[in-house]
């Protein structure tokens, strides 16, 4: 009988860690999974952050060219050869010259 016992208590260890072993791999499964999972959401969250600073970034850059446009706009306005003669009788009391002040290079 105590034969038997040692047998069946054998039997039973044996089980046991089979259980014990079947149990760690599903855990460690499941933590796998649950890590992978969590790693894959991390991903997506940069990547739609990432695409609202982009879309930031290109607003700004449009923003920015408009500007530039603008800016070359007033500066040809203010070179503008006429504004300059204008600015130049009116302000600065200067004289259109006569002929025998002009000296041509050659």
């Amino acid at each position: 009988m105590s034969n038997k016992k040692k047998k069946k208590s054998a039997k039973e260890k044996i089980a046991s860690k089979w259980r014990q072993r079947r149990l760690t791999t599903i855990i460690a499964i499941f933590l796998w999974l649950l890590l992978s999972g969590f790693g894959y959401v991390w991903c997506r969250v940069q990547v739609v952050e990432l695409g609202y600073q982009l879309s930031d970034i290109h607003g700004l850059h449009t923003r920015l060219l408009n500007d530039n446009k603008k800016l070359h706009l007033e500066l040809a306005r203010l070179k503008a050869p006429e504004r300059v003669q204008r600015i130049a009788i009116e302000q600065l009391g200067l004289k259109q010259p006569t002929k025998d002040q002009i000296v041509v290079l050659q």
